[in-house]
């Protein structure tokens, strides 16, 4: 296995390497914001994927239904940009549900455009049983997020969502939050 060089400009010196060790080593709220976020995405995730297990999807493909449920006729590109995904990604997602018959392409005058101009995008919708996974599945997913916020106050949930939401859409910005929200 090859040794990751690190150039020398941004090697730390050994006593930030000592503290950096440290302070990856503390425990929960001690951590970094962006590494406490990746674990928290990653535990959600962890439990969405054992509450969808046995229905058959993963939470990006329940994303994925979530979006052709509120707007049939999306082409794979639109669920893509979306859903912040690369279109190969959607794709494979795409050809999943529909291997599973949760989704099906749509016929009609959207289809029969794109087909005279050459697309091979093809609009989707969700097949009965599709929309019955969707059901079940958010029903699931959505009493998961009603326990995260549990003996939250309102106002500190509200300042969590904004919050959340302005690192999603790249825009949080430093203080953003308002100390009386907590």
């Amino acid at each position: 296995m090859t040794k990751l060089r690190v150039p020398q400009e941004f090697a730390a010196p050994e006593a930030d390497k000592r503290k950096q060790l440290r302070f990856s080593e503390l425990p929960g709220e001690n951590g970094d914001l962006a590494t406490l976020l990746r674990q928290a995405a990653a535990a959600q995730r962890l439990a969405e994927e054992r509450l969808l297990a046995d229905l058959g999807v993963t939470p990006p493909q329940l994303a994925a239904l979530h979006l052709l449920g509120a707007s049939p006729g999306l082409l794979a590109a639109d669920i893509a940009r979306r859903v912040k995904l690369t279109p190969q990604t959607v794709s494979l997602i795409i050809a999943n549900l529909r291997r599973a018959g949760l989704v099906r392409e749509e016929d009609g005058a959207v289809a029969n455009d794109l087909r005279a101009n050459g697309s091979r995008a093809r609009p989707l919708a969700l097949t009965p049983q599709g929309e019955t996974i969707l059901r079940l599945g958010r029903e699931r997913i959505e009493a998961a997020s009603a326990r995260l916020a549990e003996g939250m106050r309102p106002k500190r949930e509200r300042a969590l969502r904004r919050w959340l939401a302005g690192v999603a859409a790249g825009v949080a910005q430093p203080g953003g939050l308002d100390p009386d929200d907590f």
